[in-house]
């Protein structure tokens, strides 16, 4: 080791020389987040361009998927209703033209005009119901809309829910069975042996006035009477006795014999 004039050792001086540029090492790590940032960007462009070349209508259905889930069903059912759908500049606006068979187009048709007519009846919205099968249309009415217990005899108003029945039978070549039911707590009250007397005069009470008053020709119209052989549900109370008293009209083609 060198020593200075006085004998004591010389300090180590260390000289480090820059390599120019930069003045340090500053890393990769911004790299890696400025290549995030550039792809986000080109995503965001790319979602734009498509954006711009959809159609208004198509940027409305779209718009459906991004609404709050939170909203309540009832204002979503409006939103849609205001959103035109693609039609063809030459469609024709109205009721939507299904692909259907002679037989279920007619079959459509009738269920329509019930449904229309209990609408139109607030008695007969809270004691009716529709249904169908492969053969005709089933309109189901509970018994007091029509008859006291133990009765047959039509009661006042009943004329207009018939009047809807006659209706469809005029507007299309269908023929009628009428159903009559009893409940099982039911006598008769004494003008009819039994349940089953009591069922078929109601349901003959109705085809009677349906041929007299409505004008329909007898051969279209039948009359049967199932006592309380066919409950709709288990007799345990009031309520589900006078839905077991009940009168069932139901439409079928001409060829198609039901009871």
């Amino acid at each position: 080791m060198a020593k200075s004039k006085t004998g004591e050792p010389s300090p180590i001086i260390i000289v480090k020389k820059a390599d120019g540029g930069h003045k340090g090492h500053h890393g990769g790590s911004w790299k890696v987040a400025y290549a995030d940032f550039v792809t986000a960007m080109m995503a965001f462009f790319l979602l734009l361009w498509l954006l711009a070349t959809l159609k208004p209508e198509q940027k409305n259905e779209l718009s459906l998927v991004f609404q709050d889930k939170n909203v309540p069903t009832k204002e979503k059912v409006v939103n849609l209703e205001k959103i035109p759908s693609f039609m063809a500049k030459d469609a024709k606006v109205g009721r939507p033209e299904f692909k259907l068979s002679q037989e279920n187009k007619l079959k459509y048709e009738v269920a329509l005009m019930i449904k229309e007519m209990i609408t139109n009846d607030p008695n007969l919205r809270q004691n009716s119901g529709v249904s169908s099968d492969d053969a005709g249309v089933l309109l189901n009415v509970n018994s007091p809309v029509l008859f006291d217990v133990n009765s047959a005899t039509l009661k006042p108003g009943a004329d207009k829910i018939l009047d809807g029945i006659v209706e469809v039978l005029k507007a299309h070549k269908l023929d009628l069975v009428v159903r009559g039911h009893a409940d099982d707590g039911e006598s008769g009250g004494g003008a009819y042996p039994s349940k089953w007397e009591l069922s078929s005069a109601r349901a003959a009470a109705i085809v009677r006035h349906i041929v007299e008053k409505g004008g329909i020709p007898p051969t279209r119209v039948r009359a049967v009477g199932y006592g309380d052989s066919q409950p709709l549900v288990p007799p345990t109370s009031p309520d589900a006795r006078a839905k077991n008293r009940r009168v069932e009209f139901y439409y079928h083609g001409q060829d198609a014999p039901a009871w």
